[in-house]
């Protein structure tokens, strides 16, 4: 007994460990892209236009574009998402959120919105600092380059699925009610597989097969 409780305390210790060690993603800047660049803005009805000077901010995981000194986000309704490359194509989640497509099935796609990590921020910095970059809006980003920090900004992602056009979280409450009927026995096997995680985009990719 005192030797499985002494494994139990090292593995533990072993996991609290790895944890701690894993690499905060960071960025200087308050944009994803070190710098704005060129994007194709898709709307509804197979429409896009062509932006130059484009970008997401990590404050919120807005799309935006520079507009002569101004850092703008789009009001445009019609937006469905933007695309700055063939690598880079984002989908609009909720207004002007963007999520990137991580990898698409039978038209549904996996997403993940890539935002500064509120919490890490807010410890790392004081609260009312913490709460002005968070809090920007459009047009606040005019003078972009006094928001570089030279430690850079910690990153998290958050996980997103859209089915047949509807965007849903990438939770397992909600996901599991868009699973198609005959797939319900392959999703529960996900879910009984300690493997599995709803913080692994691989694994959240498994997903996209058990949808309509």
């Amino acid at each position: 007994m005192k030797r499985l409780t002494f494994f139990l305390l090292t593995l533990c210790s072993l996991v609290a460990m790895a944890q701690q060690n894993q690499e905060v993603r960071r960025i200087k800047g308050a944009f994803l892209f070190p710098e704005f660049r060129h994007a194709k803005v898709l709307q509804t009805f197979g429409r896009h236009v062509e932006v130059e000077q484009a970008n997401i901010a990590i404050n919120k995981g807005n799309f935006v574009f520079l507009q002569g000194d101004s850092v703008l986000i789009p009001t445009n309704s019609s937006i469905l998402g933007v695309e700055f490359d063939s690598l880079h194509v984002y989908m609009r989640v909720e207004g002007m959120v963007m999520g990137r497509v991580l990898a698409s099935e039978n038209y549904n796609n996996l997403l993940c919105v890539t935002t500064v990590d509120r919490e890490m921020l807010t410890e790392e910095t004081n609260r009312s600092t913490a709460m002005a970059f968070l809090s920007m809006e459009s047009g606040q980003f005019a003078d972009y380059d006094m928001f570089d920090r030279d430690e850079g900004y910690p990153l998290c992602d958050a996980y997103y699925f859209s089915v047949k056009g509807k965007v849903i979280p990438a939770n397992e409450r909600i996901v599991k009610s868009y699973i198609a009927p005959n797939k319900k026995a392959e999703f529960k096997k996900l879910m009984n597989d300690r493997w599995w995680s709803w913080r692994d985009a691989e694994s959240l990719a498994q997903l996209l097969a058990l949808f309509p």
